[in-house]
C-alpha cells in the first residue's frame, strides 16, 4: 500500500494543481501572463514544473514515514523513488493543463479530470496488485499509463524488501506484455513518452485556446 499512496499522492496533487489554470483564467490572471513577452509554451512548461515541484516535495513528505511501515531507508532507494515521483508528477501536471487549457470554468474542468484521473487512479494498481486479474481489467492496467508511473514506486520498494517469492509474485507482479514483464527502465521510459506527448500537446490547446 505505501507506494500505492505515495503515487496516488503524486497523482492528485500534479493534477489539480495543473488545473489551478482554469482559476487563472477566472480571476483575471492568465490575461496578464498572456499579454506578457512571454511564450505562451514557457507559461506552460512553468505550470508544469510547478506542478511537478509540488506533487513531489508532497509524495517527498509521505516517503520520509517510511520506517514506519517497515520500509527501510536507503538512500539509493530514495532517490530513485524521488526521480520517479517526479517523472510521474512532470506527465500529470501535463495531462491536467490538457482539458484546463480549453475549459472555461472551474466545476466543469474539475468534473472532466475527475472522471478521468479516478479511472487512472483505480486502473493504475496503487490500491490492489495487478496479479490474478479478469482478463478486460487487466487489458485496461495495461494501457493506463498511471500504471507504468504506479509500478516502478512498487518495484523499486520490492527490491529493498526480503519477502517470499510467492508473496512477491502476488504483491509485485509487474505489467507484462505478451508474456514479457517490463523492467523499470522501460516503464519509466513509457512514462516519459507520453509526457513528451502530453507537454506537447498542451502547449499547443493553450496556445489556440489563449
Amino acid at each position: 500500500m505505501f507506494p500505492g499512496i505515495i503515487g496516488m499522492t503524486v497523482l492528485f496533487t500534479a493534477v489539480f494543481f495543473a488545473m489551478s489554470i482554469v482559476w487563472d483564467r477566472e480571476f483575471g490572471l492568465l490575461r496578464e501572463m498572456l499579454v506578457s513577452p512571454v511564450k505562451r509554451w514557457a507559461i506552460v512548461l512553468g505550470k508544469c514544473l510547478g506542478g511537478t515541484t509540488v506533487a513531489t516535495l508532497q509524495g517527498v513528505i509521505f516517503l520520509a514515514l517510511a520506517g514506519a511501515v517497515g520500509v527501510p531507508y536507503q538512500p539509493v532507494m530514495l532517490v530513485e523513488l524521488v526521480g520517479e515521483m517526479a517523472l510521474m508528477a512532470f506527465a500529470l501536471s501535463a495531462f491536467g493543463i490538457l482539458p484546463a487549457s480549453r475549459i472555461q470554468q472551474v466545476q466543469s474542468c474539475s468534473a472532466v479530470v475527475q472522471f478521468f484521473v479516478m479511472s487512472m487512479f483505480f486502473l493504475s494498481g496503487a490500491m490492489f496488485p495487478l496479479a490474478d486479474l479478469p482478463s478486460w481489467l487487466s487489458a485496461l492496467t495495461k494501457v493506463d499509463p498511471a500504471t507504468c508511473a504506479v509500478d516502478p514506486l512498487r518495484g523499486t520498494v520490492f527490491a529493498r524488501l526480503h519477502v517470499a517469492l510467492t508473496a512477491l509474485h502476488a504483491l509485485d507482479s509487474g505489467i507484462s506484455w505478451d508474456g514479457w514483464r517490463l523492467p523499470i527502465g522501460v516503464e519509466l521510459g513509457v512514462v516519459a513518452v507520453v509526457a513528451g506527448v502530453l507537454l506537447l500537446a498542451a502547449m499547443l490547446a493553450f496556445s489556440e485556446a489563449g
